[in-house]
């Protein structure tokens, strides 16, 4: 369960997920963005450079969803406030992505739901009937 004191971060685009409730993380509109027509070199080099920080700097989460009589629901990634470095690199990575054309938005909670999984950095949760 989440601490209720705590400010929860999570950067999203303005494009939903197809057969979801929910909107798109920025590292799933990575390939969109690099592969925009316009994109400056700077943002290129910038996204590839932060994408390989997040992959030394990160863990992958082990799951994303909880099953309820064979139903999986899909959990939300979100930064928790500790992440201070984690969530500098995501402003720079938002910039960069968003001189791709694709729009970022920073999304906070102080409760993102049903906690399936965490580590120091991050935490995964079901929103519940909760739209982010």
């Amino acid at each position: 369960m989440s601490t209720p004191n705590h400010i929860y971060i999570r950067f999203v685009c303005f494009r939903s997920v197809e057969g979801q409730r929910q909107r798109l993380g920025v590292f799933q509109a990575l390939d969109e963005a690099k592969d925009c027509d316009f994109a400056p070199l700077w943002a290129l080099r910038q996204i590839d450079e932060t994408y390989v920080w997040f992959k030394e700097n990160l863990k992958v989460p082990s799951h994303f969803e909880r099953t309820w009589g064979g139903q999986g629901r899909s959990g939300l990634s979100w930064f928790k406030p500790s992440a201070i470095e984690h969530i500098k690199q995501m402003h720079q990575l938002k910039l960069a992505v968003e001189e791709c054309g694709l729009h970022v938005e920073i999304l906070t909670t102080r409760d993102p739901g049903s906690v399936i999984w965490q580590d120091e950095h991050q935490l995964v949760a079901d929103p519940g009937n909760r739209k982010f």
